[in-house]
C-alpha cells in the first residue's frame, strides 16, 4: 500500500471463478469490496476512508469467507517514513498476524515530530528527525521547546526545516540553570504543535533499552545531569536532576 492509499493485493495464479475479495471491519461487520483485476491475479481497493478499527482481507466464495494469507511481513521504513511524509487525519496499516493473515488496523492521527536520531554533545542534544502527517511547511518559523511537566518553566531551542526534515538544538545549560525537572520536548511550526517521539520504526518499548549519556552543567556552581530518555509512551524528553540524584 502506497502514499495513495490504495491497497494492492497480487497473486502468482488466478484467483478462481466465482470468488472475490472483500475488506470486512471487525468492529461493525461492514464490508467493502477490492474489485479483482481482468486477469485475476490483483485486486485493489481504496482504503483511505476506512472507519478505524481493524479490517480483515477476506476472500468468499458461495457467502463463505477465509482469510487472505501471506509471507510479506508488511513492515518497511522507508515506505513508513514516506507515507507519513503526506497531510493526513487518518493512517492505515497493512500487518501481518503470527499465523500469517493479512490485516488492516486504521487509526485517527495528529502530526507528531517523528526522531530519527539523538546526538547528545558538547554541552548540546541535537534532534534529527521529521514532520509525520502534516507534510511540508515551507516559510514558516519554527523552534523546538521544552516544557517543565510542572512549574511553567520553558526552554526553546533553534532548529533548521527542509522539508518535513527537521534538525533542532537545545542548550543543555538552559536546562542546567532551571529547577531540576522533567521535560516535554515539542517542535512547533506554523500552527502546528507536534510532540516529539519515535513510533514509525516498529519498535515500541523504548523505555529501558535505549538510553543516552548524560551531560553535566553547573551555570549556578551546583551540578546538574541532563540526559535524553524514552518515555513509557515512547515520547522524547530531557531529565535534568543534581548529580548524584539522578542515579549516577
Amino acid at each position: 500500500m502506497g502514499s495513495d492509499d490504495r491497497l494492492r493485493i497480487r497473486w502468482p495464479v488466478p484467483l478462481p471463478g466465482g470468488r472475490r475479495v472483500v475488506l470486512r471491519h471487525r468492529p461493525s461487520g461492514a464490508v467493502r469490496p477490492a474489485p479483482l483485476a481482468d486477469d485475476r491475479c490483483s485486486a485493489e481497493a481504496d482504503v483511505g476512508d476506512l472507519a478505524p478499527g481493524i479490517w480483515e482481507p477476506v476472500i468468499e466464495a458461495g457467502g463463505m469467507g477465509g482469510p487472505l494469507l501471506t509471507d510479506d511481513p508488511g513492515f518497511s521504513l522507508d515506505e513508513l517514513r514516506a507515507y507519513a511524509g503526506v497531510r493526513r487525519e487518518r493512517a492505515v496499516r497493512v500487518a501481518r498476524t503470527r499465523d500469517g493473515q493479512v490485516r488492516l488496523r486504521v487509526r485517527q492521527v495528529a502530526p507528531h515530530a517523528e526522531v530519527e536520531a539523538v546526538h547528545p554533545h558538547d554541552g548540546e542534544i541535537e534532534i534529527v528527525g521529521r514532520l509525520a502527517y502534516t507534510g511540508p511547511r515551507p516559510g514558516e518559523s519554527a523552534r523546538l521547546v521544552a516544557a517543565a511537566r510542572q512549574g511553567g518553566a520553558a526552554v526553546a531551542g533553534e532548529v533548521r526545516l527542509d522539508g518535513t526534515g527537521f534538525c533542532g538544538r537545545l542548550d543543555v545549560e538552559a536546562f542546567a540553570a532551571a529547577e531540576p525537572a522533567l521535560w516535554d520536548l515539542w517542535l512547533d511550526v506554523g500552527d502546528v504543535h507536534a510532540r516529539l517521539g519515535t513510533w514509525l520504526d516498529d519498535a515500541p518499548g523504548k523505555r529501558g533499552k535505549l538510553s543516552y549519556p548524560r551531560q553535566v552543567a553547573a551555570p549556578g556552581g551546583r551540578p546538574m545531569a541532563v540526559r535524553p530518555y524514552y518515555t513509557e509512551r515512547d515520547q522524547l524528553a530531557i531529565s535534568c536532576r543534581p548529580v548524584g540524584d539522578d542515579g549516577t
